[in-house]
């Protein structure tokens, strides 16, 4: 593989220790948007997978893992809001998520309980999306499991919150989201820059091999159609 292959995600990213490497927050969303694409969402869902992944890995959250995690589930096949013919498959984080951005922020939304899922695949996912749907509404919106509990608030949250973790290491759980009357402010001021966790070298090679999927590999053929015929100069 050249240095310019245009079948190529992104740029080789930085080794890290034990094999992993580091990718920036541009080159996280770019891969992750394509893998999701690949494995066969559309491109607006597509589009939301690299922004939840680049959202996570910008607090120091392991987007990556999180969105292939979801990606090679069976989560995928069950969408939105609509009830599940099949009770043993969980709900997909992201089509969950981006309905819910757009449910949550009508007038009419005024109920205590805003959404009750059920069975969701890494429910983490949904934080990017909750986080986003709290500070441009009214209200800050508590995602709950069985164990964890975690508010996502109008004003933002801190960047090391120690509550976002224990939600991202599950790969399903039983959720519900609900309204929180208020204003809640950020704890603790926000950081310019967050330390991007490292990501194993066969999760970006897993994702890159999804990307893949919906990149024309360079040929005579496709290099013939590139670019413009004439003259650009007037």
């Amino acid at each position: 593989m050249q240095a310019n292959d245009p079948t190529r995600v992104a740029s080789s990213p930085i080794a890290g220790a034990d094999s992993a490497v580091r990718l920036s927050r541009s080159e996280t969303h770019a891969l992750c948007a394509k893998a999701a694409r690949g494995a066969g969402f559309d491109w607006g869902h597509a589009e939301a997978a690299g922004h939840a992944a680049q959202w996570l890995a910008a607090r120091g959250l392991p987007g990556c893992d999180m969105l292939l995690q979801c990606l090679h589930s069976d989560a995928i096949r069950i969408r939105a809001l609509r009830p599940s013919q099949d009770p043993g498959r969980p709900r997909c984080p992201l089509h969950l998520g981006t309905a819910l951005a757009d449910h949550a922020t009508l007038p009419e939304v005024a109920d205590q309980t805003l959404l009750d899922p059920g069975d969701v695949a890494v429910p983490g996912l949904l934080l990017p999306f909750l986080a986003i749907t709290a500070q441009q509404g009214r209200h800050d919106l508590q995602l709950s499991t069985n164990d964890i509990s975690v508010t996502l608030h109008t004003e933002g949250n801190p960047w090391g919150d120690p509550a976002f973790p224990p939600l991202c290491a599950l790969a399903r759980a039983q959720v519900r989201v609900t309204l929180r009357p208020g204003r809640g402010p950020a704890s603790q001021p926000r950081r310019a820059v967050a330390e991007l966790p490292l990501v194993a070298r066969n999760v970006w090679r897993a994702l890159d091999a999804l990307a893949l999927r919906v990149t024309v590999p360079s040929s005579t053929r496709s290099a013939s159609g590139a670019g413009s015929e004439g003259s650009d100069n007037d």
